[in-house]
């Protein structure tokens, strides 16, 4: 019998210490540091952590940005959250799983390290800058409510990626200005993100990634 995944989790307390949010807050530098503390962190089985609201599975969610481009794809059916099954998303990462050996080196960069290794197994990619932007908790859902995102922007030099999982379906880099044409199809992270992807941006770009500066006019 497979062992079942653990994933890494922090005590839902946690955030209602530091302010409970509904939506994206930009300030990520009051969040990050300590919802990413090693004393702070804890695996559970991912079927009891997907029930269980007194934690937050705690997501990176990585924004791929290629000149002016995005990267977007459909979640496939081959993806384990099937809530979300068919929809438009723009962002790349997921769980960070027990199995991400050396996680625990030290507080953020371990948390670094599990989110570049959760990236690498979903697209290929090349060690590119990046830089976290925001964090995002939704719990007007049953899935948001479990759930705690880190919004990163990474640029990549080319759009030679590809989905490496059945649960990320036909990804491509597309415009900009295409992918905030109609948000009704991507699921609400992705939605929040592109509605203020400027502001992102602009983030991104004062921690040094190359972002589009036409986007953040």
């Amino acid at each position: 019998m497979a062992t079942e995944e653990r994933v890494l989790c922090f005590e839902r307390k946690l955030l209602e210490e530091l302010g409970v949010f509904q939506g994206i807050s930009l300030d990520v530098d009051k969040y990050l540091p300590v919802v990413t503390s090693v004393s702070r962190l804890v695996y559970r089985n991912r079927s009891e952590a997907e029930q269980d609201k007194r934690y937050k599975q705690l997501i990176p969610y990585v924004l791929l940005i290629c000149n002016d481009k995005i990267l977007r794809y459909r979640r496939g059916r081959g993806g384990q959250e099937t809530r979300l099954h068919g929809l438009y998303s723009v962002g790349i990462g997921g769980h960070i799983s027990e199995e991400d050996n050396g996680l625990f080196s030290g507080d953020r960069g371990g948390y670094q390290d599990g989110m570049r290794r959760e990236l690498m197994e979903e697209v290929a990619i090349e060690d590119a800058k990046e830089a976290a932007v925001a964090v995002i908790n939704d719990d007007s859902t049953e899935v948001g409510y479990v759930h705690f995102g880190v919004v990163h922007v990474m640029h990549v030099a080319n759009e030679n990626v590809a989905g490496r999982r059945s649960g990320i379906a036909a990804p491509e880099f597309v415009p900009m200005a295409d992918a905030l044409k109609d948000l009704s199809g991507y699921e609400t992270w992705s939605r929040l993100c592109l509605e203020h992807l400027d502001v992102l941006l602009s983030k991104a770009a004062a921690s040094g990634v190359i972002v589009p500066e036409k986007v953040m006019d």
